[in-house]
Formats: structure tokens, sequence, C-alpha cells
């Protein structure tokens, strides 16, 4: 009986050489992931992320796209900073503050470039929009052209 409480006392609770090794094992896994991680950090860059002009080409886009679908729409008046259509809608782009307005309200933000043209051949409009963000550069010969 006395050597079982010997053995008893002899195993409770933890050694100090079990608590180094504990110590020492979460360091290293602790300061594995602080690498990975850092490293994960340095190659994603924040300005991308918060780049929003996909989203603000897809706004105007969609909108502009419903507008000149409309049946029986056409363009009244269409100067580079503006065009307006018999459906009442006018697109207007600020240079002051980068934005492109439909009516009143802003549809899009933090474009650098905007501007509308149009040719009247056979019948039909083909508009030519410049368009150009941070990002997305379709001016020129990447301009955007609709067929109304």
């Amino acid at each position: 009986m006395l050597h079982f409480q010997h053995i008893l006392r002899k195993n409770k609770g933890i050694t100090m050489t079990s608590l180094i090794i504990y110590v020492i094992g979460m360091t290293l896994v602790v300061s594995t992931i602080a690498t990975i991680t850092s490293y994960f950090y340095k190659n994603v860059n924040v300005g991308d992320l918060k780049d929003d002009s996909s989203t603000q080409f897809t706004t105007f886009t969609s909108m502009f796209s419903e507008e000149i679908n409309k049946e029986n729409n056409y363009i009244i008046e269409c100067k580079p900073s503006y065009i307006i259509f018999a459906s009442g809608n006018q697109y207007t782009y600020s240079e002051e503050n980068k934005s492109i307005y439909k009516n009143n309200i802003k549809i899009c933000k933090n474009v650098e470039q905007c501007d509308f043209s149009y040719t009247y051949l056979n019948g039909k409009y083909q508009i030519k929009v410049n368009f150009k963000t941070n990002s997305i550069d379709n001016t020129n010969d990447n301009a955007i052209i609709y067929n109304m």
C-alpha cells in the first residue's frame, strides 16, 4: 500500500520540463502563423481592394444600356459633358467632382473621364462614350459604342 501512495504522489501535476516543452511548442506555432500572415499581408495591395472602378463601370453601363433600349427613345441634345434623351433623362459628367449623374442623382464617382458623342446613320443613332477610371480605360479606340 505504501508503494502505491508513493506512485500517486509522484505523478501529480505538470513537471517543469513538460511546461517548458509546451511553451516552446506554442512559441513556434505562433511565430510560424505570424510569419505566414505577414507574408500574405505584404502581398495584398489594399488600394486595389478599395478601388471600385468595375462597380462604377457596371453601374453606368447597365443604366445607360437600359436608357438606349427604351422604346421610341432618341437623342434630343448631346455635348461632350452630357446627353439628353427623349425619355427626359439626362446623363451628365461633372469634371469638378469626377462623377456621373442621371438627372440630379449621382450614379458613378471617381470617374476620370466621361464624354459623349453620336452619329446618326441610316435612321439609327450610334453613341460613343469615352469612359475612364483608375483601372478602366475605355477611351479612343476602346470607347464604348452603343447602337440605338
